[in-house]
C-alpha cells in the first residue's frame, strides 16, 4: 500500500534557520522524494519523527493544511496507477504546485518537454551533463523533431549524422541510450504512443580507462602540498573517494551525520540504494587533519583540473595507449597517465583494488552499489597481466 511522508534534510543546527520540507512516496520497491516548495523553521520540526512539533507558531494551521492537501492528491494520484517510473512523484507534485505549466502541455514540442524534464531531474551531475549533450545534438540533427518521427529511418540518419560529426562510438551510444530514457519516460507520461524507439542499438565498444593501485595511492598521499591548499584539498577528497567507492555525488554525504562507529552509511543519489561503508584509516586520517570534520567539496570540474594536476606532480607519467573509434575511423591516442585521471578514477581505484586483493565481488558489489556483475566486470579496470599476476599467486598459495 502506497505511503506518504514528509520529511527534512539539512546539515544547519540554528533553530531560527528556515529549512526546505520534502515529500516522500513509497510504495513496494518504489521510493521517491521530491521537493514541496514549502519552508518551516527550524525549531518547530522535529528531525527525529519527521513530523512539526506541537508548538505552535503563525501560520502552522494552513501549513498543516497545504501540507495535507499534497500528501492526499499524491494518494490520489497513485490510485490511478499501477507503475510508478523514475520523476513520477516530481510529475505528479509539480502538475500540483503548477497546474498553468501544464494547461498547454500537448502544444509543448518533443525538444522543450526534454528540457524541461531534464530540469526536474535528480540524477548526478555527470548524468544530467549527458542528457543536455544529447538534447543538443537532437536539436542540432532536427530542431523540429517529433516523438512520431523517431523511427528506425531516423535512427540511422542520427547515427550517420554523429558519425559524421567525429564522435567516438561510445559517445554514439550515450547518445542512444539517453535518447530512449527521454522516449521512455515520455512514453511512460502519455507524452506520445510511439514504441519504435525500443528497436534503437547502442553499439559500444570496450573503453579503457585507468585506476590508481594502491602503491600509487600511497605516492599522493604523502606528497606535500601544503603551498598549494587547492591541491591539498582535492587530493584528500580524491583519497575519500578511493577508499569508499563513492561516485562524486554522493561524497559531500559523508559526514558525521552518517558516520556511525567504524561504518558510514549513507543513500545513493544516483540510484537510491543504502549502503554500508567502513571506515579505512586513511579516511580517519584526514577527519583527524580537519579538526573532526571533512574536507569542502568543489565542483566536479574543478575538481578534476586539480587531481590531475596533482597527479602530474607525483610523476604518474606512464604512457597510455587508448585506442577508440571516432567518426567511423579507428584511431590510436597516447596519453600520460596524470592525464587520464578523473573524479571517477577514485571509484573505479576503489573497487579494482578491493577485487585484485581477491576480496569477494559479490561484497564489493554491496559497497559499490552495483546491481548486476555484469555491470561490476565492465567496471572492473584489470589488464591481462595483472589477471595472469592474480592467477599465480592464487597458484602459489595453494602450493603453499
Amino acid at each position: 500500500m502506497p505511503n506518504v511522508y514528509f520529511k527534512v534534510r539539512t546539515k544547519k543546527d540554528d533553530p531560527k534557520q528556515m529549512v526546505s520540507i520534502r515529500i516522500r512516496f513509497k510504495s513496494g520497491k518504489t521510493d521517491q522524494i521530491s521537493k514541496t516548495g514549502e519552508k518551516v523553521s527550524l525549531q518547530y520540526w522535529d528531525l527525529s519523527s519527521q513530523k512539526l512539533k506541537r508548538t505552535s507558531f503563525k501560520g502552522k494551521d494552513n501549513l498543516k493544511l497545504r501540507l495535507k492537501n499534497l500528501e492526499n492528491h499524491v494518494l490520489e494520484e497513485a490510485a490511478k496507477t499501477r507503475t510508478y517510473p523514475t520523476g513520477w512523484l516530481n510529475d505528479v507534485v509539480d502538475k500540483y504546485l503548477f497546474p498553468e505549466k501544464h494547461k498547454n502541455n500537448s502544444s509543448t514540442t518533443m525538444s522543450q518537454w526534454i528540457q524541461e524534464w531534464i530540469d526536474k531531474s535528480e540524477n548526478e551531475y555527470r548524468t544530467i551533463r549527458a542528457y543536455h549533450s544529447t538534447l543538443k545534438s537532437l536539436k542540432e540533427f532536427n530542431p523540429d523533431l517529433t516523438w512520431n518521427d523517431l523511427d528506425i529511418d531516423f535512427y540511422y540518419k542520427f547515427i550517420k549524422y554523429l558519425t559524421g560529426k567525429g564522435f567516438a562510438k561510445n559517445t554514439i551510444a550515450s547518445r542512444i541510450k539517453n535518447l530512449k530514457v527521454f522516449c521512455r519516460a515520455a512514453l511512460e507520461r502519455n507524452i506520445h504512443n510511439n514504441t519504435s524507439y525500443q528497436s534503437f542499438k547502442k553499439q559500444t565498444e570496450e573503453s579503457y580507462n585507468i585506476y590508481l593501485s594502491e602503491e600509487e595511492l600511497n605516492i599522493i598521499s604523502k606528497l606535500n602540498l601544503s603551498s598549494k591548499p587547492y591541491l591539498d584539498k582535492a587530493r584528500d577528497i580524491f583519497l575519500i573517494g578511493c577508499w569508499t567507492g563513492c561516485r562524486f555525488s554522493d561524497l559531500d554525504k559523508v559526514n558525521h551525520d552518517n558516520i556511525k562507529g567504524n561504518f558510514i552509511h549513507l543513500e545513493q543519489q544516483k540510484t537510491q540504494k543504502r549502503v554500508v561503508i567502513p571506515l579505512h584509516p586513511v579516511i580517519r586520517s584526514i577527519i583527524e587533519k580537519y579538526d573532526g570534520e571533512l574536507p569542502k567539496m568543489i565542483s566536479n570540474q574543478k575538481f578534476n583540473d586539480y587531481i590531475k594536476e596533482v597527479c602530474k606532480t607525483a610523476n604518474f607519467s606512464e604512457k597510455i595507449s587508448k585506442s577508440l573509434t571516432k567518426g567511423g575511423r579507428r584511431e590510436t591516442e597516447v596519453k600520460e597517465k596524470w592525464e587520464m585521471v578523473t573524479s571517477h578514477t577514485a571509484r573505479r581505484s576503489f573497487a579494482t583494488n578491493l577485487y585484485k586483493s581477491g576480496f569477494p565481488s559479490i561484497s564489493i558489489m554491496a559497497i559499490t552499489g552495483h546491481k548486476t556483475e555484469k555491470a561490476f566486470y565492465s567496471y572492473i579496470k584489470v589488464n591481462e597481466e595483472e589477471h595472469a599476476e592474480m592467477l599465480l599467486k592464487h597458484w602459489e598459495s595453494q602450493h603453499n
